[in-house]
């Protein structure tokens, strides 16, 4: 399963890569905008910096049956924290956010 959440996307991925060190920090990424893409729950947060031609890898996230993702400004109008259920492993890919308002550059796969 892929997930998008704003400038972030959650790629599936089968196993986690070897040799990797757990962040205390539930703080996914610093969105564009400055916010926290973050998470709640049982998950970690395994951060490793990569580029792969245009890809560009920010960590690994084990997301165990309880977690909840968490962003402040993807939540419903007077309630500024949206949090959205999300369980497995998966690399955390840094993209572009596209909106309506201004051209962005494109969200690369």
């Amino acid at each position: 399963m892929n997930i998008r959440h704003g400038d972030l996307a959650l790629i599936g991925i089968d196993k986690l890569p070897e040799g990797l060190t757990a962040s205390k920090s539930e703080v996914l990424m610093k969105g564009s905008h400055g916010n926290d893409h973050a998470f709640s729950g049982p998950g970690t947060f395994y951060p490793h910096e990569e580029v792969r031609g245009t890809l560009r890898i920010v960590g690994y996230f084990e997301a165990r049956e309880g977690t909840k993702l968490t962003h402040l400004d993807h939540g419903p109008e007077g309630k500024k924290l949206r949090e959205v259920p999300v369980q497995g492993l998966f690399e955390i890919r840094k993209q572009t956010e596209d909106t309506n308002y201004r051209m962005h550059p494109p969200v690369e796969d």
